[in-house]
């Protein structure tokens, strides 16, 4: 996913000597030495087109931006330029000898594509052809030349590859690593030798692409940060996360999280009878008084504040039904019901089938059905309630017992059946707090007394994530990662059903939808579920 590769911009007029060509990303394999353009390069179409062509969509959805026309996509056979994108025809294009290099990497060859077509989508979205573009159109004046000098391509291209190693990430495609490993093995296929003048090396190349591929995994580490704290409540803190990632990265998921954690801060302002029943706010991986109460002010001003953010994320993606449901949701929480129905049940609804959103189809009947039971039609609510309940989402289980006026369903303390401590490596939080082994190179400045701190990973897959503030308040999770093969105290592992982590755990008191699947928050231990219901990562927490 980040091939760091170092590229200068390229301006090849063909298509009447008016199309203008340019590929970033592997621009000196792009401008293979002796080799022209070629109008006549044929595109393919084929089992492996549309398994690429099914990658690029899911890099596209990902980004989430449809403010822009989405480029389109071509396999083809030519031999000159790895991965490009040509502006005027609007077209991405991947060539069919990279492609075969990126299968030699096996079970990451999914991966390895995603990083060379997400890069030249970066590019795009980022807009890193425009000042090229302005000095070449305006060479003849002094704007123009002085623009052509500045012009940073190396900035671009390593921003290209570190954005567009996000994009691949956050679109399920994996955490790609072996960027120097596919230079080299680029470089090989295309008969390139180690230094092309007027080039980077292929060493710098290489080194440069570890490098990004670690600042990368750090803009991961901070999402997944950010996702935990909303998931234990530490909202102030999960909010300026978030923030700090917009500075680098927009996308429709991030908008949708913050308005995530001032909807969830609001409801610190309700009272518990207010509550009863859980609302399926997504996160993308809470009286009566006089008037002007502070504390009904404050809470409306959360969840109008939480309403703007869920309208950026709509905004980036008219069909992103996660921020439609939670515009629904804020719009319950006001007690505007009427709106609450309208984004819900149309907008959310629409989009969920647009979009292809099974569980927050699940989630939308979820709310509806809490709406009904506002309006007191307890019937109607029974029936959404039961609908998505026997489609296997939790949260109608729980509503529908507080509908029946049944007891809730309770965690499991540990005690003489569960004795254990939680460990993870054979470590418990406290022994990993006692000697915590920070690792400087990845900490990460938040915000003015906010840090972000971090451990390589350890033993088989996991890692300590750490907010600190004003260098006294820490808040760990030791995370098991999807690699890790142990097992929790009650002998949960990758791949439980979540029906087994109940029958150890019992039902947690507090829990979070995603769009896939749900955050499962006990006392000391968060269970995230992804697809098909089944155990993807957990974290023990202090």
């Amino acid at each position: 996913m980040r091939i760091a590769l170092i590229f200068v911009y390229c301006y090849l007029f063909v298509h009447h000597g008016q199309a203008q060509e340019r590929s970033f990303g592997t621009l000196p394999l792009i401008n293979k030495p002796g080799i022209a353009a070629s109008l006549a390069s044929k595109k393919i179409d084929s089992v492996q087109y549309r398994k690429v062509l099914n990658i690029y969509n899911k890099l596209v959805q990902a980004r989430g931006d449809f403010r822009f026309p989405v480029p389109s996509f071509n396999l083809i056979t030519e031999e000159r330029r790895v991965a490009g994108i040509d502006y005027d025809q609007l077209n991405i294009v991947l060539e069919e000898k990279a492609l075969g290099v990126c299968n030699t990497f096996g079970a990451e060859a999914d991966a390895a594509i995603a990083f060379l077509l997400a890069h030249e989508l970066t590019h795009y979205y980022e807009k890193h052809a425009w000042r090229r573009s302005f000095a070449e159109d305006n060479k003849d004046l002094k704007i123009g030349l002085d623009l052509d000098k500045v012009t940073d391509a190396a900035a671009n291209e390593t921003e290209a590859d570190y954005l567009g190693g996000f994009l691949a990430y956050s679109a399920g495609l994996g955490l790609f690593q072996k960027g120097s490993e596919i230079i080299q093995s680029l470089y090989k296929a295309y008969g390139l030798k180690n230094d092309i003048p007027g080039y980077p090396s292929l060493s710098d190349r290489q080194a440069l692409s570890r490098r990004t591929a670690e600042k990368m995994a750090s803009l991961v580490d901070v999402y997944d940060m950010a996702n935990l704290l909303v998931a234990t409540g530490k909202y102030t803190e999960a909010y300026e996360y978030y923030r700090y990632l917009l500075l680098t990265y927009q996308s429709r998921e991030i908008y949708n999280n913050l308005g995530v954690t001032a909807l969830l801060e609001a409801m610190k302002y309700f009272k518990e009878t207010e509550l009863k029943y859980r609302y399926p706010i997504e996160l993308d991986l809470e009286s009566s008084a006089a008037k002007g109460d502070p504390t009904l002010n404050m809470r409306e001003k959360l969840l109008r504040q939480a309403i703007l953010h869920f309208d950026a994320a709509i905004s980036l993606d008219p069909n992103y039904a996660p921020a439609f449901l939670n515009k629904a949701n804020a719009f319950a929480l006001l007690g505007d019901l009427t709106r609450a129905r309208f984004y819900a049940n149309i907008e959310a609804r629409q989009a969920s089938k647009v979009g292809n959103y099974p569980k927050v189809d699940q989630d939308i009947d979820v709310l509806m059905g809490i709406i009904e039971a506002r309006s007191n039609n307890v019937k109607g609510a029974q029936a959404l309630f039961t609908k998505a309940d026997k489609a296997g989402n939790a949260l109608a289980k729980i509503n529908l017992r507080v509908l029946l006026k049944q007891p809730p369903l309770k965690e499991i303390p540990a005690g003489t059946l569960w004795p254990q401590a939680e460990k993870i490596e054979n470590l418990t939080l406290d022994e990993l707090a006692n000697d915590l082994r920070v690792d400087p190179k990845k900490t990460v400045s938040i915000k003015n007394q906010l840090e972000f701190l971090q451990t390589p990973i350890m033993g088989s897959g996991s890692k300590a994530l750490v907010s600190l503030i004003r260098n006294d308040e820490k808040t760990i999770f030791h995370l098991a990662t999807s690699t890790y093969t142990g097992k929790t105290a009650r002998k949960i592992g990758i791949g439980d059903p979540r029906a087994n982590i109940v029958l150890a755990y019992g039902e947690p008191n507090r829990s979070l939808e995603t769009p896939l699947g749900q955050l499962m928050v006990y006392k000391n231990i968060i269970f995230i579920i992804g697809k098909e219901g089944k155990l993807e990562r957990w974290a023990n927490y202090k």
